[in-house]
């Protein structure tokens, strides 16, 4: 399932988020990951945007196993995000949006 995960340094990383057993250890693995990051709006210095970055762009298979110590929180996408992370890194499948119903 693709999830963003928080780690103890502050960084928020998004990818397809599985449990693993290394020799006789549990580990979180997280598949295709990507660092989520802000981007400073250039027309409003008050407001952001969200930017994705490959995060160990040379691990190798495209999967990082990380310690669940240092995972502080497991939370799911927004829709936006999700759509985003699909199409830049995932299988590019992206799931409309809810249209507004006005009354």
């Amino acid at each position: 399932m693709t999830q963003i995960v928080k780690l103890s340094s502050g960084e928020e990383i998004i990818g397809e988020v599985t449990d693993v057993e290394v020799e006789g250890r549990t580990f979180i693995e997280i598949k295709t990951p990507a660092v989520i990051m802000l981007i400073p709006d250039q027309n409003n210095e008050q407001k952001f945007g969200i930017g994705l970055a490959p995060y160990a762009p040379y691990a190798d298979g495209g999967k990082v196993q990380i310690m669940p110590g240092h995972i502080v929180a497991l939370m799911k996408p927004t829709a936006s995000l999700l759509n985003e992370y699909n199409a830049a890194y995932g299988s590019g499948v992206v799931v409309p949006e809810k249209p507004k119903l006005v009354t």
